[in-house]
C-alpha cells in the first residue's frame, strides 16, 4: 500500500507531462510548424485544420485568486494534408492560433477591470464572461476564413495578418497569462 501512495503521485506527473506535449500554448514570437499537426487528416475539403481552446483556470487563495487563462493549441486534434500544404497555409492556420490569444487578452481586460466580492462571485462573472468571449471568437474565426477564403485571397489574408498583429498588441498590458485579483467587499 505504501508503494501505492508514491507510484500514484507520480503515474499523475508522468501523465500531466504527456498530455503537455500534446498542446502548445501560444507564445509571442514562437510559430507553428508543421510538425506540430499531429492530428488524423479529416475526410474534408481542407488543406489543414487547427485545434484550439481558451484554458481558464481560477484558484482560491483566500482573500485574493490566482487567475490563469491560456491560448491553446491541440496537436493531436490539428492536422493537415501534406500534399496541399505550403508555408502560406501554414502562415493562415498560425492566424487562428493567434486569433485565440486576441481572445485570451480580451477576457484578461474583462476579468482584470471588474471588482469581485468573492471567488464565487469570480468564478460566476468569469464563466459568464468566458461563455461571451467563445462565441465571439468562433464568429471571428469564421469571419477570418470567409474572408480570406481559407488563405486564398492573398490580399484579404494580408490586411487580415497586418489587423491581427496590431490587435493584439493593442492589448500587450494583458499578455500575462496568469494574474492575481483581490476580493473587495
Amino acid at each position: 500500500m505504501k508503494r501505492l501512495v508514491y507510484i500514484f503521485p507520480l503515474l499523475i506527473l508522468m501523465l500531466s507531462f504527456q498530455n503537455k506535449k500534446d498542446i502548445l500554448i501560444w507564445e509571442e514570437g514562437k510559430l507553428l510548424t508543421w510538425d506540430d499537426f499531429r492530428g488524423k487528416t479529416e475526410k474534408r475539403w481542407s488543406a489543414a485544420s487547427t485545434h484550439y481552446d481558451t484554458f481558464k483556470n481560477l484558484t482560491d487563495k483566500g482573500s485574493k485568486a490566482e487567475v490563469e487563462i491560456l491560448a491553446i493549441f491541440y496537436c493531436k486534434k490539428s492536422w493537415k494534408r501534406m500534399s496541399w500544404c505550403n508555408d502560406g497555409v501554414l502562415a493562415h492556420e498560425q492566424k487562428h492560433f493567434d486569433i485565440v490569444e486576441l481572445y485570451a487578452r480580451k477576457l484578461r481586460k474583462q476579468i482584470i477591470e471588474r471588482k469581485y466580492s468573492s471567488y464565487a462571485n469570480l468564478k460566476n462573472v468569469s464563466d459568464s464572461l468566458y461563455d461571451v468571449m467563445d462565441k465571439e471568437m468562433d464568429s471571428f474565426q469564421d469571419k477570418y476564413d470567409d474572408e480570406t477564403d481559407a488563405s486564398m485571397n492573398g490580399d484579404k489574408q494580408r490586411e487580415w495578418n497586418k489587423m491581427l498583429i496590431e490587435q493584439i498588441q493593442s492589448l500587450s498590458l494583458y499578455k500575462n497569462t496568469t494574474f492575481t485579483l483581490s476580493f473587495s467587499k
